[in-house]
């Protein structure tokens, strides 16, 4: 038998090789290694269509291994499809090259595949405004559930408690006697299929009439996200490098990654995983995959969570702390490898894509984090500190005064308005920008956002309030801005300047 992990090159790019028996060799011991992992909790098994696959099957869930091996490399897909809404939940592709690393991933697939068994169901999330008149409604819904063995789990909530128990559901109905709440619970919980409950039908507990409401309410989304339509995206940087550019976005329940290769500031190639947590070694594998499919990129950016001071890495909640991932990939692949928080990468791009502001504070709040992230560009420059340090308010968060436990207060509009309210007075105290761009799903009204501030800063010295719904282009934007910038710092030291002459 070969040794796997020592009969290997390096090919131009730093990118590591095998040799095709060697390669073939690792390939039979990952496919045998997985047959072997049986369990009573899926289904395993193997078949060949075009190419060979492996099968991880359960009511709920389906996990795909395919194997497509390439002229210098095998390559492995793994992917976790939800059969109730069909939505992918983790997928990725990488160059088997290690095997205890492909064991490892293939654990973390069946992991997912098994963590689907809580969402089996379509959840309907029944909402009023002390819980009380759902409840009888509620007892109704559940005995059809089970009478008739449907595809759906219902449950009841007050209102004070909605915005804790929303994200965990997928519809989320309003009693009509709230109906009142329903454009801010709509934009809260954007995510999710939001509706007031027919007066008509609620008011006659018509439990028949609600399945058929929440089917239509089904089938129109599904409607809706086979009818969206990704608008092809151009970026004027001209006379750039081939780049490689690596956005990771903290969701609800997973991680993003997301991956562009630009020509001449053109996207000429877009990937993406999805994990369920953070590791480096997923962006080694990214790495990996795409430098040994295409050649010729001479840099690579990657906007990221965290801290990144001196080429190292600061990333807690994924258990990182000061690694050196700058010198760690560089050494490995031979490329310019630049390192951009990801609060700073949205600020830069967002100050990019308009040409009037040039003082801008980025305010980066995803509903997956405990404390929010801040980037500021200051005339025009993005200001970082002498740490890296402007902007992460886990600090701040430490020793401002709240009316109650942050993490109690988060869990609603309300309670997420006073905190926001507080970290942007800090903002417009130390920067006193003329934008403060905002990305929070709970902050649902930008004008009851301004009068708060102004509780604490006179009314004509608050900025302009601007709340947006994406950050994924502004991201891949202030990558780009990141890139040319070093570029033009690297010819600048290239230019020697005249001797004076004598």
């Amino acid at each position: 038998m070969y040794d796997i992990f020592h009969v290997i090159v390096y090919n131009g790019m730093g990118v590591r090789a095998m040799d095709d028996a060697v390669r073939t060799e690792l390939l039979k011991q990952f496919k045998e290694w997985m047959l072997e992992q049986k369990s009573d909790e899926y289904t395993l098994r193997f078949y060949r269509d075009n190419y060979d696959h492996v099968a991880v099957s359960t009511d709920y869930a389906e996990g795909t291994v395919a194997f497509y091996p390439l002229e210098n490399f095998n390559v492995v897909e793994m992917s976790v499809i939800n059969k109730i809404t069909s939505n992918a939940v983790f997928y990725l592709h990488f160059e088997l090259k290690d095997l205890e690393h492909g064991k490892e991933l293939f654990e973390e697939m069946v992991e997912a595949v098994l963590k689907q068994k809580s969402s089996k169901v379509t959840k309907v999330l029944l909402c009023c405004s002390s819980g009380i008149t759902t409840h009888y409604f509620l007892e109704k819904l559940r005995n059809a559930n089970e009478l008739l063995n449907l595809d759906m789990e219902f449950s009841a909530v007050s209102y004070n408690n909605l915005f804790v128990k929303g994200y965990e559901n997928d519809v989320i109905l309003l009693a009509p006697q709230i109906s009142f709440e329903y454009e801010k619970v709509k934009e809260v919980l954007s995510s999710k299929i939001v509706h007031v409950i027919p007066t008509s039908i609620f008011g006659a507990y018509d439990v028949s009439g609600i399945l058929q409401f929440v089917r239509r309410l089904l089938e129109e989304k599904e409607t809706r996200e086979k009818e969206k339509m990704l608008p092809a995206e151009r970026m004027e940087f001209k006379n750039t490098p081939r780049m490689l550019i690596i956005s990771v976005i903290v969701e609800s329940g997973s991680i993003r990654f997301v991956y562009r290769i630009y020509d001449a500031g053109i996207v000429t190639h877009q990937d993406e995983v999805l994990k369920q947590k953070f590791e480096i070694r997923d962006l080694e594998d990214m790495l990996d995959f795409e430098l040994a499919r295409f050649s010729g990129i001479e840099m690579i950016c990657i906007n990221s969570p965290g801290v990144f001071f001196e080429g190292r890495m600061t990333f807690r909640s994924a258990g990182i702390y000061n690694v050196d991932v700058a010198s760690r990939f560089s050494e490995k692949y031979g490329v310019r490898f630049l390192f951009v928080n990801d609060a700073n990468a949205m600020a830069l791009g967002y100050y990019g894509l308009q040409k009037k502001t040039r003082n801008l504070s980025f305010y980066f709040h995803p509903h997956a984090a405990r404390t929010a992230g801040v980037g500021n560009v200051v005339n025009g420059v993005l200001y970082t500190g002498r740490n890296n340090l402007s902007g992460e308010m886990q600090y701040l968060h430490k020793i401002i005064g709240y009316s109650a436990d942050p993490d109690e207060l988060l869990k609603t509009p309300e309670g997420t308005l006073e905190i926001v309210t507080k970290y942007l007075v800090s903002i417009i105290a130390n920067f006193d920008p003329e934008q403060i761009v905002i990305f929070c799903d709970m902050v649902y009204d930008v004008s009851q956002l301004k009068k708060e501030i102004a509780k604490y800063v006179q009314e004509e010295f608050v900025p302009e309030l601007i709340k947006v719904d994406d950050v994924i282009e502004y991201m891949f934007v202030g990558g780009m801005m990141i890139c040319v910038q070093d570029l033009s710092k690297q010819r600048l030291s290239h230019v020697r300047p005249h001797k004076e002459r004598k």
